[in-house]
């Protein structure tokens, strides 16, 4: 006779946002829109090690297609679709720190840049910190072309004139 068992076990945590891991490489536009100073670096650790959090938007611009997303530095095998991802916290040092002025607390207005660690390709980790690599001529000019391309996209069509739509209107 086999016994009914009234557990369940918890579902696997996946994750629908997009962290370093998913913009190693890639050609990224970084807006900041929030620092925070002094949290923990692990959410586990809550009296461990602090540090600065910056939470940004990620625009990709380098139409390679969608990024992945990851859970504890392991690749999940879910992508997310979209150029533009909101919401993202960098909370290591050499990231969080290069999305700040020099002051350490005002927010940097747009950062281009390629995400990776010290030794490309590497699992992030002691002695192996992620990295910024400024972005060359050739790159800013892609990221320029991505933007005025989505300024156009986003433009209306013109609206008729009053004198169009107003049945009273004289006509010439």
């Amino acid at each position: 006779m086999t016994q009914h068992d009234p557990f369940a076990d918890p579902t696997p945590r996946q994750s629908n946002f997009a962290s370093a891991d998913s913009f190693r490489g890639r050609l990224v536009i970084i807006e900041p829109t929030k620092v925070e100073h002094d949290v923990p670096k692990q959410s586990t650790v809550p009296n461990g090690p602090k540090g600065d959090r910056v939470t940004a938007t990620v625009t990709v611009v380098d139409g390679q297609g969608p990024v992945q997303t990851f859970a504890n530095r392991v690749p999940t095998g879910n992508f997310l679709d979209g150029d533009v991802h909101r919401g993202v916290w960098f909370n290591q040092e050499q990231l969080a720190a290069g999305l700040l002025e020099l002051d350490g607390k005002t927010l940097k207005r747009m950062v281009l840049c390629r995400i990776d660690t010290l030794k490309p390709g590497a699992p992030a980790g002691q002695g192996n910190p992620w990295t910024m690599a400024a972005a060359t001529d050739a790159e800013k000019q892609i990221a320029r072309n991505y933007l005025a391309n989505r300024t156009v996209s986003a433009a209306s069509a013109p609206t008729a004139s009053a004198a169009d739509t107003n049945p009273w209107a004289k006509s010439s």
